[in-house]
């Protein structure tokens, strides 16, 4: 197994159970199976939940509860600035290359990189392969309805 399949593994094996199962040879709780485990690949749901052409941002919720929520996030283009006001995020990049603006400063990224954002950190990804990146986006806590917060550009005259 290489390095980056194995941290992920064991970070989401101390995630908590999904509902949904996650990641390559992720293994987690699927309540049909009254406490046996259901595996799904990275493909698998990535082919399951492809973004539709005019969909630039699709995101597939995976587990959530009070303390944490995990979601699947493929970007076709970029995001809009925006900022958490709820929730600390760890998001780790598993296709794709980019670009991550964390306040003024914008980095290059790429598959297998995790960057953690803080809570009220204005950030965005920019996509600049040619294929929607994809990133498990791991929200402490659990976002509330008003947590994503949209950031206009300030320009300086």
């Amino acid at each position: 197994m290489n390095p980056m399949k194995f941290l992920l593994s064991i970070f989401l094996i101390g995630a908590g159970g999904f509902h949904t199962a996650f990641a390559a040879e992720w293994i987690g709780p699927d309540e049909k199976l009254a406490g046996k485990y259901d595996t799904k690949q990275l493909e698998q749901l990535l082919e399951q939940n492809k973004p539709a052409r005019n969909e630039n941002i699709k995101v597939v919720p995976l587990f959530r509860n009070a303390r944490s929520s995990n979601v699947l996030v493929q970007v076709r283009d970029r995001e809009p600035l925006h900022r958490h006001s709820d929730s600390d995020i760890t998001v780790f990049l598993l296709r794709g290359e980019g670009d991550m603006r964390l306040g003024k400063e914008t980095r290059p990224v790429k598959a297998g990189d995790v960057i953690h954002i803080e809570r009220g950190a204005v950030h965005a990804y920019i996509n600049r392969g040619p294929e929607p990146a994809a990133a498990l986006v791991v929200y402490s806590p659990t976002p509330g309805p008003k947590d994503r917060v949209l950031v206009e550009e300030q320009t300086k005259r």
